[in-house]
């Protein structure tokens, strides 16, 4: 791939994705649209293009956002405080047990990020062709492309389709992957600052751990305001036009795995973390995943667990009108595929497959219809669509929590052999267990 054609030089479809989310924070960008025809530029290669197309974004940024909001939704610390349900103590954890299940939600993560690789991004309808091809609808174990062919159907024969990370191509080590990578990362960064890191350690642990050409979008944008001398939290927006995409969910769980039965603790250093990156809603759904990570390690509930995800969030935003839709089809008794259904009519082609909320919607939904069972929950995650290894991986570190790593199904552990690459420094190939001892250091009983 040449240099320029490399996604660290190209901002796909930037001002569209940024009126867009103007829009959501309710913005009025009416007097903006027809110039942002007329610029018409979908992917800014050259240094004019680039220049043209952000001085335009930081004239939406500079929009005010409306004097009486319909969700308030703060993305500072203490605002966020504000607006959380009250805060509990932390609940007592098994001391004896724990370790399993920090070790189970690694093991999650990595199985439920190579469960849904291969569909990253690909419609329901797609999933559902190569699961049932496989003899494997509904979802219970890895997706491959080893099917039978009998009437030569060219779905099967295309050779991209055929490239993707389906499970053949794994060979006792699970490949590298930004959800795998930031978990790491995050262990990294506490390793080199203690429990009392920064927004600014985080920022300095990626300028000096991790490569610039494997972030995507909101990260990308975040990493070069690092650089442009632009720190937290001005980085997290700044130029920014998704900042409330799914990344920060997917950098939560190990603030989870450090923190059992404390969710609040849990949801305020995932906080340090997203808000580098992330404004509003960007930041809820790391919040939301840490908490429910914490809550996982003391209780198997997993309506109470979804629930108390929810406390640490602002009552008044997005993200949490949008898991009460969730909790109330659960409430209504509809299935699985229902349920999914509904997710699409309420969210499906009117907002990016990436964006933090129908994702966090759909590993509600997983948790909440996979009724502990860590085959089926995982199965559930790919089957919603949208951002499939990223839900995939979410979902396994809470399933894999509440159930620990001894009662993971070896056909999940196997094709990986306990091993890991990852694009961090200093952590190229690593031992899933040793990723979980070390995590322990930082668990205080």
């Amino acid at each position: 791939m040449k240099l320029e054609q490399h996604m660290w030089y190209r901002y796909d479809s930037a001002i569209d994705t940024e009126l867009k989310q103007c829009a959501d924070e309710g913005k009025d960008v009416s007097a903006f649209l027809d110039r942002a025809k007329e610029i018409n530029i979908r992917q800014p290669l050259t240094e004019e293009e680039y220049n043209k197309v952000f001085s335009f974004i930081d004239e939406l940024e500079a929009i005010p956002e409306p004097e009486n909001p319909e969700y308030q939704e703060p993305s500072d610390l203490d605002g966020i405080h504000a607006l959380q349900a009250p805060r509990r103590a932390a609940v007592p954890f098994d001391k004896e047990t724990i370790e399993d299940k920090v070790h189970g939600a690694w093991i999650g993560r990595i199985t439920g990020c190579l469960i849904g690789k291969p569909v990253e991004g690909a419609p329901r309808d797609f999933i559902k062709k190569i699961a049932v091809a496989g003899d494997n609808y509904p979802i219970t174990r890895y997706l491959t492309m080893e099917v039978p062919n009998p009437e030569n159907d060219p779905f099967f024969n295309d050779p991209n389709l055929k490239n993707r990370c389906f499970i053949e191509h794994v060979h006792g080590v699970s490949p590298s992957d930004d959800d795998t990578n930031y978990t790491t990362l995050a262990l990294s960064i506490l390793e080199q600052n203690g429990r009392d890191f920064t927004p600014n350690d985080v920022a300095a642990g990626w300028l000096s751990n991790f490569p610039a050409f494997a972030l995507c979008t909101a990260e990308q944008a975040a990493f070069r305001n690092f650089l442009n001398h632009i720190l937290p939290p001005r980085s997290g927006y700044v130029r920014n036009p998704y900042r409330e995409w799914i990344g920060g969910q997917i950098r939560a769980d190990f603030f989870g795995y450090i923190n059992p039965g404390d969710p609040f603790t849990a949801a305020d250093y995932a906080w340090r973390d997203a808000c580098c990156t992330h404004t509003k809603n960007g930041i809820y759904g790391a919040m939301f995943i840490a908490a429910i990570i914490a809550e996982a390690a003391v209780s198997s509930d997993m309506r109470h667990i979804v629930e108390t995800g929810l406390l640490v969030v602002p009552q008044t935003s997005r993200l949490k009108r949008d898991i009460d839709f969730v909790l109330s089809m659960y409430g209504e008794g509809r299935d699985y595929l229902s349920a999914l259904d509904g997710i699409w009519d309420y969210y499906g082609g009117k907002i990016s497959w990436v964006h933090t909320l129908p994702n966090a919607m759909i590993v509600a939904a997983a948790l909440l219809w996979g009724e502990n069972d860590y085959a089926k929950t995982l199965g559930y995650a790919i089957m919603g669509g949208m951002d499939t290894d990223c839900n995939g991986a979410t979902v396994g570190s809470v399933i894999g929590m509440v159930t620990g790593a001894k009662k993971v199904p070896a056909y999940f552990t196997d094709p990986i052999g306990d091993t890991l690459r990852t694009d961090i420094v200093g952590n190229a190939t690593v031992k899933v267990s040793d990723l979980a001892r070390r995590t322990m250091r930082f668990i205080e009983a």
